[in-house]
């Protein structure tokens, strides 16, 4: 076989090759965008990058909105932002990106955004999103002012998801290990000296600090 034949026998496996992975990339991404785009890397970008204008204007209307004109945003947090969040189209996440981008230029500093807090974000489904922010709700209709001393029940929180409890718990394994929630410290019960062990449960959980403040930088109060 001579070299020329070589060639071209490859060029075609090659074509063959970006063909297959075309067709298959068309099924993951909205059918729109493949009319934006002549090669998968394109269409990609053009995807990502709609997603990043999104969450943009987002940010900007929620300042606009309180009338604040927007600060620098550390490049670690505004980039992280950006990336992750042009990976989401779900509406209701693209809303929390904004709010945390929002919450990162706003001057007032009202609600501390982390660096972390965006690598979180991009962790969370949309239905963990929605059950967060529900209990971010209910802790703070509550009096007691130590936000990490509210629980809620598995039972009720299945109830009004409607989730089964299988579900529930892969979803409190999730929070768990993003450190968002925690189940109750067994107060009264065993200790380790003078401080309260924390057992593993599903039947209960509530907010560590880091959630709560989480929950709270990523959502942009009006």
């Amino acid at each position: 076989m001579n070299d020329d034949k070589s060639i071209e026998l490859a060029k075609e496996a090659i074509k063959q090759s970006f063909e297959t992975a075309k067709e298959f990339v068309g099924k993951l991404v909205n059918p729109a965008l493949e009319e934006g785009g002549g090669i998968i890397q394109d269409t990609i970008k053009f995807w990502r990058f709609k997603n990043q204008i999104n969450i943009i204007l987002k940010a900007k209307k929620f300042l606009e909105e309180k009338s604040i004109e927007p600060t620098k945003v550390l490049p670690k947090i505004l980039v992280s932002i950006l990336e992750n969040g042009s990976l989401e189209e779900d509406v209701t996440i693209q809303d929390k990106w904004a709010a945390l981008l929002a919450n990162a230029a706003d001057p007032n500093k009202r609600y501390s955004v982390k660096p972390s807090f965006a690598e979180i974000l991009k962790e969370l489904s949309p239905l963990e999103v929605v059950l967060l922010d529900k209990i971010f709700d209910e802790v703070n209709q509550n009096e007691n002012p130590n936000k990490v001393e509210i629980f809620f029940d598995k039972e009720k929180i299945c109830q009004n998801f409607q989730i089964d409890k299988d579900q529930f718990d892969i979803i409190a394994d999730n929070l768990f290990r993003l450190n968002l929630c925690q189940p109750p410290a067994s107060f009264g019960g065993v200790k380790i000296g003078e401080y309260p062990v924390q057992l593993r449960t599903y039947k209960i959980i509530g907010f560590t600090q880091l959630g709560y403040e989480f929950v709270k930088a990523c959502r942009f109060e009006k």
